[in-house]
């Protein structure tokens, strides 16, 4: 019998993931996908091994999500794994192959169903989609060791943002991949020389992708003047990696990720709190704001001392707030996070009132914020308006100035300092070195900053990554007003700086 033409281009679709992509998936406005042309050629890219260092912005996600469906979709008995660092960066994909199954019934029809005629759609204890070809799409979060890797076996790995993948977890990973499967990577690089993700950039066995950011058609001069400005000019480590997809200079980890997991547990008492712009426009007075603020909040009085960190971004930026309660177990002080406040769009009075509510339900034996973004204006407004004034805040709250120099003592008349950043940074790495913090497990927003922070060097000095640290620079904030009372300024001891965590590798 002749192969009709439908046949002919239906065979040539499902053969080819940019012509299926086409067909089949759709932008979230509800036109047709297509694809820059970086992107064709990553997925017609015949090769077995591929690696990518890539800026922000430039569609990796798109391509990571068109070439995983299509390979479930066209691969009888297919096993195919999305690995990534975190469930974070995960549910970016999940959420972008969820919207796909939802827009194209084809699509949804090729997932098979249970026996009760349900999607074999997985959620727990990891997501997983299973295709009536026999097709199964598994997606894992490495973790510090890469224990969820280690019971599969599969055909075809798609890592996203392998640059933060553990050395632990990368061979867990390598015994996943069948011999002569195909093992597709995603990233942005960070600068960090001792790593797999690294090396295989360099490896002959690997063809390797560059994409800048500005490959995205929507790049305009504005948007590049503004990445220059944010991140301090095409020289500083920032822009080299989330923009132009460099390993640029050399980088360290700020924080030793295995000390960090080992302080992490199942906070039954934690809350999250996400507080936006769009909860507060219908508040006509500041009463109503007040009233609105404490409801969205639902704290309860809590006895026990307590300290606050704030990283009060201005009105465009996120806002995080953090609360920690100091507890003495034994012999042992311990540090537990019990709330974190994330708040998008939202002024600065209004951020004031949140802190004055923080105050009230838990009377803080300190409260520190950052003197950028709307710290300043914060708090003056708690310090000098009159209807703050019964708060009594005065010598406990501070605002710090990250760039600034932090007094430690004072030896033969001459004052001993240290950069402040450098000074909170170092306060965080002790208390995790002692297990003192406790950090929430399930917060993963938290787990990816802190396992993603990074710092370069500079005429010796330390410049820590920008952009993902709003939490960070919370609890930065909160470990020195704490750490403040033992500053004695004419002791002779000195708190020990250590941001070190990595090796420095220099190449």
């Amino acid at each position: 019998m002749a192969v009709t033409d439908k046949e002919r281009k239906l065979a040539a679709t499902l053969s080819d993931p940019v012509l299926w992509g086409q067909a089949y998936l759709y932008n979230r406005d509800g036109s047709g996908r297509d694809y820059w042309p970086h992107q064709v050629e990553d997925l017609r890219c015949p090769a077995k091994n591929i690696i990518h260092l890539d800026g922000r912005d430039v569609g990796k996600s798109i391509v990571l999500s068109t070439d995983a469906l299509h390979y479930a979709f066209t691969t009888r008995g297919g096993q195919g794994l999305i690995a990534a660092p975190h469930q974070g960066h995960l549910d970016t994909i999940i959420e972008e192959i969820e919207f796909q199954l939802d827009t194209n019934p084809d699509l949804m029809n090729s997932i098979a169903l249970t026996k009760y005629g349900k999607p074999k759609i997985h959620r727990k204890p990891y997501f997983r989609l299973e295709f009536t070809n026999g097709s199964v799409l598994y997606f894992r979060p490495a973790g510090a060791y890469g224990d969820a890797f280690r019971s599969l076996h599969v055909g075809r790995v798609w890592v996203d943002e392998g640059a933060w993948l553990t050395e632990r977890a990368w061979k867990a990973l390598r015994q996943c991949l069948k011999a002569g499967g195909t093992l597709r990577i995603y990233s942005t690089p960070n600068g960090l020389r001792d790593t797999t993700y690294y090396r295989l950039t360099s490896s002959e066995q690997f063809h390797v992708f560059r994409w800048p950011s500005w490959l995205n058609p929507l790049w305009t001069e504005d948007r590049e003047a503004e990445l220059l400005e944010f991140y301090g000019g095409r020289d500083s480590s920032g822009w080299q990696h989330e923009v132009a997809g460099e390993h640029g200079k050399p980088s360290y980890g700020a924080f030793n990720v295995e000390q960090f997991n080992l302080c992490r547990q199942d906070l039954l008492e934690y809350q999250k709190i996400v507080i936006t712009d769009s909860e507060l426009r219908d508040c006509d007075t500041e009463e109503a704001a007040h009233d609105r603020l404490e409801m969205l909040l639902n704290l309860t009085p809590r006895s026990g001392q307590f300290w606050v960190g704030g990283d009060l971004g201005y009105t465009n930026d996120p806002t995080e707030i953090v609360v920690f309660q100091e507890m003495e177990i034994g012999e042992r002080t311990l540090l537990k996070m019990i709330l974190r406040v994330h708040l998008e769009h939202v002024s600065y009075p209004h951020i004031a009132q949140i802190i004055a509510l923080l105050e009230r339900y838990y009377t803080p034996a300190g409260i520190g914020v950052d003197n950028g973004g709307n710290g300043l204006a914060v708090v003056q407004e708690l310090l000098t308006l009159d209807k703050y004034k019964g708060l009594e805040l005065e010598g406990r709250l501070k605002g710090y100035d990250f760039g600034g120099m932090t007094r430690l003592a004072v030896r033969g008349g001459k004052e001993i300092k240290k950069r402040t950043k450098e000074l909170m940074t170092s306060l965080i790495n002790g208390a995790l070195q002692r297990k003192q913090l406790i950090f929430p497990s399930d917060d993963l927003e938290v787990e990816d900053q802190f396992t993603t922070h990074t710092y370069t060097l500079r005429d010796g000095k330390i410049i820590y990554s920008k952009g993902n640290d709003h939490i960070i620079d919370a609890v930065r904030c909160a470990m020195l007003i704490r750490e403040e009372g033992n500053l004695d300024p004419v002791g002779e001891e000195v708190v020990s700086l250590k941001p070190v965590l990595t090796n420095p590798v220099f190449i």
